[in-house]
């Protein structure tokens, strides 16, 4: 759990951070970093280096390989430490309270700053048994050197990028704060998934939806691609509505956007239709409605 791992940083000093980074930066060539190169990159006998090293073994942070050769390698907790570091640097976490879900790609964690302000932490996981299962439906993904961290790392870089574009587009998303290796920090967001929550208005949690997804296309120039009523979230109160979850998002000039634009819109449709009994026409119309408004727009600015 990232607590435990936060709860760490006070026992490390500077030469311990130095030996997980460099530990990091050798993924693309070494599984397990032969201890001979880590001590010349450390510039250290390898007697030091190995003190170091058990120290941080000690703490779960590093991966000792002893059979064929002697090696290292970073354990999960020791890249979630170099993020948590860096996210320190942007934010002062104070504590992590608690994993709010656990998904195939992804854990999401709640967080507090000094002044009590809440965050959100999300945390890619690529390698887990349930993402392996469904990597090849993924096509984003692609296997390559570094593994599992190199791509997660990949993974929460390019959605860092798509909320920032879509944040800056004012499409309703949670506001990124800043990306830290394979985790992301953004704002809190008051709300619940969609699936989760029995509207009392749930045409007007439609209409605002849809707003947002053809706003996202027209004028953020993407598209979610993979949208449902789990990654929706929605203020039962204000009737506020985010889209959270863009791995697999696309932009609109990809040649097949406006066919994963219909899937999205598709899948939101049927689920009020199926929950709440909502007739198809008239949730057509609205899709259509908005729409029209958004291109009409779009052809103005253009």
């Amino acid at each position: 759990m990232l607590r435990n791992v936060i709860e760490l940083l006070p026992r490390l000093r500077p030469k311990h951070i130095r030996v997980l980074k460099i530990l990091l930066r050798s993924l693309p060539r070494y599984r397990y970093v032969p201890i001979n190169v880590l001590a010349t990159k450390l510039k250290m006998k390898s007697s030091v280096a190995r003190k170091i090293l058990q120290h941080l073994i000690d703490l779960g942070l590093v991966v000792a390989k002893e059979k064929d050769y002697e090696g290292y390698r970073l354990s999960q907790w020791g890249l979630d430490l170099l993020a948590l570091r860096k996210l320190r640097n942007f934010v002062e976490l104070q504590s992590i309270s608690h994993r709010i879900d656990v998904g195939k790609e992804a854990d999401i964690y709640v967080c507090y700053g000094a002044d009590g302000s809440p965050y959100i932490i999300k945390a890619y996981r690529l390698g887990r048994t349930s993402f392996k299962k469904v990597r090849s439906a993924r096509p984003v993904y692609h296997v390559e050197a570094g593994s599992w961290f190199a791509m997660s790392i990949k993974a929460a870089k390019r959605e860092f990028h798509v909320l920032s574009t879509l944040w800056g587009a004012g499409v309703a998303v949670p506001k990124p704060l800043i990306w830290a290796y394979h985790m992301i920090l953004m704002d809190y967001v008051p709300g619940r998934e969609l699936h989760k929550v029995r509207l009392r208005n749930p045409l007007s949690i439609f209409r605002n939806t849809i707003e947002e997804i053809i706003k996202a296309y027209y004028v953020g120039g993407i598209v979610h691609g993979d949208l449902s009523e789990y990654n929706i979230l929605v203020n039962e109160e204000t009737e506020e509505i985010w889209i959270i979850d863009w791995p697999q998002w696309l932009p609109t000039s990809h040649p097949e956007a406006s066919e994963y634009l219909r899937k999205d819109l598709e899948q939101i449709i049927k689920y009020f239709h199926r929950k709440y009994k909502l007739d198809f026409d008239v949730l057509w119309e609205i899709v259509e409605t908005v729409s029209r408004k958004y291109f009409d727009q779009s052809r103005e600015a253009s």
